[in-house]
């Protein structure tokens, strides 16, 4: 299965963005530059919807990564929200709950971020 990405923009400066599939090394690679360039040089707060995904590697992790440094440098951030247990233990295992919130759906990102 490969690995499909949506920008929704939820209001003002907050969008969503829906991550859906495996993101393994081919995954990541297929879609990092559009994924990047999507976000390079935002303001904005962006929620990363995880709900859709059933496998994310190192190489997912760091695309995530590189996306919150862009966001972050340009004055905005990301948000991961909705990954299964397994998404969730390779999130935990690299430290990546401590360098940005994971909530537990996109409800609960919006509710807090709005």
């Amino acid at each position: 299965m490969g690995i499909s990405f949506a920008m929704e923009h939820l209001e003002n400066n907050l969008y969503k963005v829906t991550l859906k599939g495996t993101l393994d090394a081919p995954g990541a690679m297929a879609i990092e530059e559009q994924f990047q360039a999507m976000l390079r040089g935002r303001k904005d707060r962006v929620i990363i919807d995880l709900a859709g995904m059933d496998y994310m590697s190192s190489y997912g992790l760091r695309m995530l990564l590189m996306a919150a440094k862009s966001l972050h440098e340009a004055g905005g951030g990301l948000f991961l929200s909705g990954p299964n247990p397994y998404v969730m233990e390779v999130i935990r295992l690299a430290g990546y709950d401590t360098m940005f919130p994971v909530y537990d759906t996109v409800e609960d990102a919006i509710a807090d971020l709005a």
